[in-house]
């Protein structure tokens, strides 16, 4: 099989709170349980499904610069995530 690498890097706005930091661990474990559903031969990775899973509850929005398209793979092939970044970018309102 083939290995496709490839990073997720995202910046999180969430909503006015007092804390961040479980907003942002719940999010990361929605990620990592993503990431390795989708380490299967021939499974896309689709940003749909990135954005899906980084919009935990108090999140208002996510900005995706990584991976910047969706990665199609054929049955051959397998992703495999070499590093994943989650910044909080405070909030928009």
């Amino acid at each position: 099989a083939e290995i496709v690498n490839y990073q997720i890097n995202a910046t999180l706005y969430l909503y006015p709170g007092p804390e961040s930091e479980p907003i942002r661990a719940a999010a990361e474990a929605k990620l990592k349980a993503y990431i390795s559903a989708q380490h299967r031969l021939g499974r896309d990775i689709r940003k749909s499904a990135i954005y899906a899973a980084l919009h935990v509850e108090g999140v208002q929005r996510v900005e995706l610069a990584a991976p910047v398209a969706d990665i199609v793979l054929d049955n051959t092939q397998a992703s495999f995530c070499t590093d994943y970044s989650l910044v909080i970018g405070g909030s928009d309102e």
